[in-house]
């Protein structure tokens, strides 16, 4: 048992304690992202990419970040100072992978075309 437990209710599972943690995550690299601005030139995209996922690697509990870009959402070609575009959830797609004691999750955000949404959803629960 962690220490930060005793702000946690004692009837909270180690699986639900690893969905709550997954949320926060998956949250935070959403919300951090969403405006940012960006543009299609790959040097940029990849410093993005790779300056969220050390980022949010930093929290607790996190196994693994993986954040892709969707290139084919993004504007902006600087060729102006003014031509750039902005982070939006169409252009988000990201996985994490979370250990809270013996409970992994692994976990997703991605554009639903059929849904017009950035589903941050659970891809699968683990007992390890």
């Amino acid at each position: 048992m962690t220490k930060e437990n005793i702000w946690f209710s004692p009837d909270l599972t180690q699986r639900e304690r690893a969905c709550f943690e997954t949320g926060i995550k998956l949250g935070a690299l959403y919300h951090i992202l969403c405006g940012m601005p960006i543009s299609s030139q790959e040097h940029v995209i990849h410093a993005i990419e790779r300056g969220i996922e050390a980022s949010i690697s930093c929290q607790p509990h996190v196994k693994s970040v993986k954040l892709n870009l969707n290139r084919s959402f993004i504007k902006g070609h600087k060729k102006t100072p003014y031509d750039y575009d902005e982070i939006t959830g169409k252009i988000i797609r990201a996985e994490l992978i979370l250990k809270y004691e013996d409970v992994e999750i692994i976990a997703r955000i991605d554009w639903i075309e059929e849904m017009s949404y950035p589903l941050m959803y659970i891809d699968e629960i683990n007992e390890i």
